[in-house]
């Protein structure tokens, strides 16, 4: 689905646990985990570092997403599971311009 015009495009780093039953790959568990939270729309997904844990897998990932207008970066540490979220320099694209 669509973002909203009005959702800004921010690319981000995240630290996620996903868990070693999650349905699907690496990136659908982490696409899945932050598209559950209102006001995020997940664009691309690129894993840049893996950690198997115990009961989960921990990964770094560098995220493109669309953020509602009242959602921050900061926000996505809400989602349970992501321990960190920063910003990223975004990358101009064709579809900003």
């Amino acid at each position: 689905m669509a973002a909203p015009p009005c959702h800004r495009a921010t690319d981000v780093a995240l630290r996620v646990a996903v868990p070693r039953d999650a349905a699907g790959d690496l990136h659908a568990g982490v696409r899945s985990k932050l598209e559950g939270r209102d006001g995020v729309d997940v664009e691309r997904v690129d894993v840049v570092d893996l950690r198997p844990r115990l009961n989960d897998l921990t990964v770094d990932v560098d995220a493109s997403v669309r953020l509602a207008p009242d959602v921050g970066v900061a926000d996505l540490t809400d989602v349970v599971g992501v321990s960190e979220a920063r910003s990223r320099e975004r990358a101009a694209t064709d579809r900003d311009r």
